[in-house]
């Protein structure tokens, strides 16, 4: 069973590792294990929806920095952004498994 902790700014977070993940950059990779951009982790609140998606166990809501591979598709496209340079500056889903920490 997760648990919650109630933060001073209202906001519920998992208590534990994940929470440390919170603000932090990370690489997006793609299908193949290869970075496809950096971005920072925004939210890991499972029941916020992000591009008409519930973020759940699946994804993370991201907010892209740069893209390494500007062409590379996007795993959850809208009607503005399809690739990863059409996301850059916003906020979007990447799956939870393609994500690593930045740790440089």
């Amino acid at each position: 069973m997760e648990r919650y902790v109630q933060s001073s700014t209202s906001v519920i977070e998992p208590k534990g590792k994940e929470s440390l993940m919170l603000g932090k950059k990370a690489k997006l990779c793609d299908m193949e294990g290869q970075p496809v951009a950096n971005a920072i982790i925004m939210s890991l609140d499972k029941s916020k929806m992000v591009m008409g998606k519930s973020l759940g166990e699946e994804y993370y809501e991201v907010d892209i920095l740069f893209a390494y591979k500007p062409n590379a598709p996007l795993f959850v496209k809208d009607n503005e952004r399809k690739t990863v340079q059409d996301a850059v500056g916003s906020h979007i889903v990447w799956f939870r498994d393609f994500v690593e920490l930045d740790e440089t």
